[in-house]
C-alpha cells in the first residue's frame, strides 16, 4: 500500500465513513488533521495510524498488501522498542492478524458504548472542591494527565488546548479527578478519566464525566466511551452515566520483553 497525502485525507474520509459502520475517534482526528498521523492505502483496504503507533486497519482483509504493510510496520516499531497497536474492526481481521503476526501480539476484547444519554442534572461538588476546565495549570498538575499525555495522543499541550477540551476536580492545588478528550474526531469525543485512587467512591469521577458530556451535548458532539472487557469499574460507571454496550472488537499490542 502506497502512503497517502494529506491532500487526499477527506477522500478517505468519505469512504470508511460508507463503508465501517464504527471506526475509533482517533481515525477521524487524523483524517480531519487534528492530530498527527499516518494514512496508508490503496483499493481495497486502509491502515490509518497515529504518530504514537496507534493503528486501524479497515476493508479487505484478503488483501496480500495490506498484511505485508502491517506486518512491516510491526517490525519497525518494535525492532526501534516504540509502541504498536493495532484496532481491528472485526473478526475476519481478527483471524487475518492472529495468522501474519501469529505469536507475535497480545489479542484483547473492548467493548464500544452507544450514547444514549441525555444532559446531567446540576450536581454539588463535597466541601473543598471545585470543577475547572482542563488548562495549562491543570495539565502542570496532573499526575495522570500530563505533558507527555497529550504528547502522545495529541501531539502538543498547545494543540490539545486549541482543539480538544476536559474537565478537572480540583482540591488544595491538586488535581483530585479529571475527564478529558483522548481523540476529538468524526463529531464524537472520546472520553478518557482518572480520579487518584484514595479520592475514589466520592462520585467524583461522575461529576467530571458529567460535566464533559453536557459541554458536548451543548456543542452537538457525541460523547465516546470504550474499554476493556475486564475493567468492571469502567463500565460501572459508563452506564452511570447512561452509555450502554454497543458491540465489542479485538485490539492487538506488541508483547512486553
Amino acid at each position: 500500500m502506497q502512503e497517502v497525502k494529506k491532500e487526499q485525507f477527506s477522500d478517505v474520509k468519505a469512504l470508511i465513513h460508507d463503508k465501517e459502520t464504527r471506526c475509533p475517534t482517533f481515525v477521524y482526528s487524523i483524517l480531519e488533521q487534528t492530530i498527527p498521523g499516518v494514512v496508508y492505502g490503496d483499493d481495497q483496504s486502509f491502515l490509518i495510524g497515529t504518530s504514537s503507533g496507534i493503528y486501524y486497519v479497515a476493508g479487505d482483509e484478503r488483501n496480500q498488501n495490506a498484511n505485508e504493510c502491517i506486518v512491516e510496520l510491526y517490525k519497525r516499531r518494535a525492532e526501534s522498542k516504540k509502541r504498536f497497536t493495532l484496532f481491528s474492526p472485526n473478526p475476519s481481521w481478527d483471524s487475518a492478524v492472529k495468522t501474519v503476526l501469529r505469536d507475535e501480539l497480545n489479542q484483547m476484547m473492548r467493548y464500544a458504548f452507544s450514547q444514549r444519554i441525555s444532559a446531567k442534572k446540576a450536581f454539588q461538588l463535597p466541601k473543598g472542591f471545585t470543577l475547572k476546565r482542563i488548562n495549562e495549570d491543570v495539565i502542570s498538575s496532573s499526575t495522570e494527565f500530563h505533558k507527555a499525555y497529550y504528547e502522545e495522543y495529541w501531539g502538543s499541550v498547545s494543540n490539545f488546548l486549541n482543539n480538544g477540551f476536559g474537565f478537572a476536580v480540583w482540591s488544595d492545588n491538586h488535581v483530585i479527578s479529571e475527564c478529558t478528550s483522548i481523540f476529538l474526531g468524526g463529531n464524537r469525543a472520546e472520553m478518557d478519566i482518572y480520579t487518584r485512587e484514595e479520592y475514589r467512591g466520592m462520585g467524583l469521577a461522575y461529576i467530571a464525566g458529567s460535566t464533559f458530556i453536557n459541554e458536548c451535548l451543548e456543542n452537538g458532539v457525541s460523547p465516546g466511551w470504550d474499554c476493556n472487557v475486564s475493567n468492571k469499574s469502567s463500565i460501572h460507571l459508563a452506564k452511570k452515566l447512561g452509555f450502554e454496550i454497543s458491540t465489542n472488537y479485538s485490539i492487538f499490542f506488541k508483547k512486553s520483553g
